[in-house]
């Protein structure tokens, strides 16, 4: 896309160059990366909620539910894995803040570090590294759900 002018002059100081705004899907569709972003961050909080539970139960006597957990951390690394990814999307499309990505990237690593921990059975790391995932999932939801469209997407969606 060429560079278009603001005002009709052709002046150097009169050039607009495009940048990440002019890169930015239709407003009818900039909702979409954040509605996927706070449906994926809802769903990967309440499964770390029910991570824990079936760690108490397990903790309490029912070692049926050790095979639970397990397979569970596996879909929670991989929701982890989507929710970081809508949050970048999220990001980029709608040029919000970075952090989220970033705090999606750190919440990776720690799960990993969270599944050593667990097959090797050190559960003084294990369990403070899952009550930093539920925090850090907690934050990441209610940012996903602080994200507001803009006026003119809003616009657009009731036409």
């Amino acid at each position: 896309m060429p560079p278009t002018s603001d005002s009709g002059g052709s002046g150097p100081g009169d050039v607009r160059r495009p940048g990440p705004a002019d890169d930015r899907p239709p407003a009818r569709w900039a909702h979409r990366p954040v509605i996927a972003y706070r449906v994926v961050s809802v769903l990967f909080t309440v499964n770390t909620l029910v991570q824990a539970a079936l760690a108490g139960l397990f903790v309490n006597g029912d070692v049926g539910l050790l095979t639970a957990h397990d397979v569970n951390a596996h879909v929670l690394t991989m929701m982890l894995v989507a929710e970081t990814v809508a949050a970048t999307v999220a990001w980029r499309v709608r040029a919000n803040r970075v952090w989220p990505t970033v705090l999606g990237a750190v919440l990776l690593v720690l799960i990993v570090v969270q599944q050593i921990a667990g097959y090797s059975r050190d559960l003084l790391l294990h369990i403070p590294l899952g009550v930093a995932l539920f925090g850090g999932a907690c934050t990441m939801t209610v940012w996903a759900f602080t994200l507001t469209l803009p006026v003119r997407t809003l616009k657009a969606l009731h036409r």
